[in-house]
């Protein structure tokens, strides 16, 4: 038996898998990203969950070949040899036990070799590339230093554009009386709940731009070709660290589920189109933790493992 986690800020997702890729429990959880809760709690509920999924199988003494948990906020390697450490003393008789970021999940989904590049378009933004030499992060720096074609850095330009053009120190754009009808108040009395939300409600601003955009706003497509360029420079950047083409490169966030943001990105890498494919993963991550963990049990994941998985999931 196989295990695969996939946890994150939201939710933790867990499947118990058969060797030929039918699922034999599943568990959703609470959020287990420790950079929110801490390692602590992150492994409490973690030994919740578990105890949880194997309820029926012998719990955490059950027999398992692999287990690879993604968590979210785990990229550091003092975090992840602190899971690790109680990952193993939770679960005595499994074979391997591995985790990492959650950023690979989607990945791992999709690559045949496990190799290739995330890229995560979001609230925040980053890119990881994964190769045979190791793991390098591209972007992810936060809001504070580099989120460049993030959801945050694409609302907080609307915002900034619908201000400018208030002031008349910028171009009039639509995006000034979209904003001020989602800012429900005047610019002035806006700026105390401006600046008392979360990165995640300077984000929500992101939306405004696409609808702008596809009202065919000049500033709110500067906006989004400029968020589209960004996240090409991501990849450009992984590149770099590759040696192998064509790279797989999964795009995953909010960002990417819109088409014509999508396309403006691959459009962006057209001098790159035979050196990397861009792909959005319509598995669910679980299912890539859970071919990790296959892969590092030796157990085979072909078309027939996908589809046992993908049925039963469904």
């Amino acid at each position: 038996m196989l295990i695969g986690i996939d946890g994150g800020g939201t939710k933790t997702a867990l499947c118990l898998v058969a060797d030929d890729g039918h699922i034999l429990s599943r568990h959703i959880g609470e959020a287990t990203n420790p950079a929110d809760i801490g390692v602590e709690e992150c492994v409490k509920r973690l030994e919740k969950q578990l105890d949880a999924l194997l309820e029926n199988y012998g719990s955490r003494h059950a027999k398992i070949a692999g287990i690879y948990a993604g968590i979210a906020g785990s990229a550091t390697a003092k975090t992840a040899n602190a899971i690790h450490a109680h990952l193993v003393s939770l679960l005595p008789n499994t074979s391997i036990i591995e985790n990492g970021s959650d950023a690979f999940n989607a990945l791992f989904g999709e690559s045949d070799d496990g190799y290739g590049i995330t890229l995560i378009a979001g609230t925040g933004s980053s890119s990881f590339v994964l190769t045979p030499d190791g793991m390098h992060q591209v972007g992810g720096w936060g809001y504070l230093v580099d989120d460049a074609g993030s959801g945050f850095s694409v609302g907080q330009a609307a915002l900034k554009a619908a201000y400018r053009s208030f002031d008349g120190r910028g171009e009039k754009t639509i995006l000034e009386d979209m904003c001020l009808e989602k800012l429900g108040t005047n610019f002035k009395d806006a700026i105390p709940q401006i600046y008392t939300g979360s990165k995640h409600y300077i984000a929500s601003f992101a939306r405004v731009a696409f609808e702008a955009y596809e009202k065919g706003d000049e500033t709110a497509k500067s906006i989004i070709e400029n968020a589209a360029g960004a996240l090409a420079d991501h990849i450009h950047a992984c590149l770099t660290h590759v040696k192998t083409f064509p790279a797989v490169c999964v795009a995953a966030g909010g960002l990417t589920t819109n088409d014509a943001f999508f396309h403006m990105i691959l459009d962006a890498l057209k001098e790159d189109n035979e050196r990397v494919k861009i792909i959005r993963s319509d598995l669910p991550p679980v299912y890539g933790a859970t071919v990790k963990a296959a892969r590092s049990a030796g157990v085979t994941v072909d078309k027939s493992f996908r589809n046992n998985f993908m049925n039963d999931y469904e």
